[in-house]
């Protein structure tokens, strides 16, 4: 690395001390340090993207999408700097473990806030290089990392294809036929969500058998229920797919949302995680509200009663599961919902040690809270949300 600076002493001041550590925070996959390099108003332009990111916020976001697509042994190689009192400027490469990678030069340019001493803006120029494809290739260095992803990718497959295109697999028609019917029910299904109407004897309530009521409205409970984990996206740890909306998605495909946020998502490295952390006000309220749990539980048991015991007109349990069992023979969507239930059941645990990890739960403590919550369907998960340890504040923290 050669350093210049104007009076041609090749002196060592502040604005070359804050570029050299921008980047080795960057290689020591330190966003947060990295960032606290910058003015809060600074500008960051990188000609890879069509917009200049604007303010600390939106460049830490930024940084944070970034190392989350790159392998943790990529590093960005310093060539040469030149730095004058507040300006710097600055050639690099990148290698993956010590390994020079085509199309990875650049140089970069940065003004330096006077009084701070933080990079004021920044200008990135990177080698012109093929089109890239950065979601497939990320989403591949994940699968190769872990392999397990591929079973929840497997089954997703599957599912999609029994559920929407099959013949035969699966009662019913499949869902592309459009068939009248499975609209109808879908749609009476939904006015007795949460089984809210029907319980008010409201005037608008479809008839509807209560077993497909019972296991329709478990099931959303159970969706719902996975908005406890929340936390499991954040500014320093965003997810291929945003668990927010994939989590509105659930009330409507359950598994078919369920199952591509478990094998896309970014792997939990923090123990150190607060409230404040979490992505939106909203989110950061619902991920720790401490009634979740106990509600959408009681959401649960209601329908399981409701499936044993309401709509007396549909008899007494015998009957009542003779009925269901002729419906479910024609029905692709009711079967769909038995099917999700058990994928439900499958991969509830996939989201507990990652959650505990980030509450500073070591492994090998909370030992019954954890398997109960990993391994007891649906009631081991309202017991967790309710007994686990919560998210600090900052405020309290300090």
């Amino acid at each position: 690395i050669v350093f210049t600076s104007d009076d041609g002493e090749g002196k060592r001041d502040r604005s070359l001390s804050v570029v050299e550590q921008y980047f080795d925070a960057w290689n020591k996959c330190d966003m947060k340090t990295a960032v606290s390099l910058f003015t809060d108003d600074c500008q960051m332009r990188d000609l890879q993207y069509d917009d200049a990111f604007s303010g600390r916020d939106q460049f830490e976001k930024h940084l944070l999408r970034v190392k989350d697509c790159l392998p943790s042994t990529f590093n960005f190689v310093v060539d040469d700097v030149a730095v004058s009192q507040y300006k710097a400027g600055v050639l690099w490469h990148v290698e993956n473990s010590g390994d020079p990678l085509a199309f990875t030069r650049g140089c970069s340019f940065y003004t330096i806030d006077e009084e701070s001493g933080l990079i004021q803006s920044g200008f990135e120029i990177p080698e012109k290089a093929p089109p890239k494809q950065g979601f497939l290739n990320t989403l591949v260095s994940k699968f190769e990392a872990e392999p397990i992803r591929f079973l929840p990718a497997a089954v997703w497959v599957a599912y999609m294809y029994i559920l929407f295109i099959s013949d035969g697999i699966l009662p019913g028609v499949n869902a592309l036929a459009l068939e009248q019917r499975t609209w109808e029910e879908v749609r009476d299904l939904s006015l007795n969500f949460f089984l809210v109407a029907p319980s008010l004897n409201l005037p608008f309530s479809p008839l509807v058998h209560p077993m497909l009521e019972g296991v329709f409205n478990l099931l959303l409970a159970w969706a719902a229920m996975f908005a406890g984990f929340l936390s499991d996206e954040r500014k320093d740890k965003p997810n291929l797919l945003p668990f927010g909306p994939m989590l509105v998605g659930m009330q409507f495909l359950t598994s078919g949302f369920l199952l591509p946020y478990l094998f896309t998502r970014t792997v939990e490295t923090s123990s150190d995680v607060y409230q404040e952390d979490i992505d939106g006000d909203i989110q950061t309220l619902v991920a720790e509200w401490r009634p979740l749990g106990g509600f959408l539980g009681g959401v649960g048991a209601a329908s399981i009663w409701w499936g044993l015991f309401a709509r007396p007109e549909f008899g007494e349990f015998s009957e009542r599961y003779a009925s269901f069992g002729d419906l479910l023979s024609i029905d692709r969507v009711g079967s769909s919902f038995l099917v999700d239930l058990v994928i439900f059941a499958v991969f509830q645990s996939w989201f507990v040690d990652d959650d505990l990890k980030r509450r500073g739960v070591e492994e090998g403590e909370l030992t019954d809270l954890r398997n109960v919550a990993k391994y007891v369907p649906f009631f081991g998960l309202v017991a967790y949300l309710t007994l686990r340890p919560p998210l600090p504040t900052r405020k309290i923290a300090e």
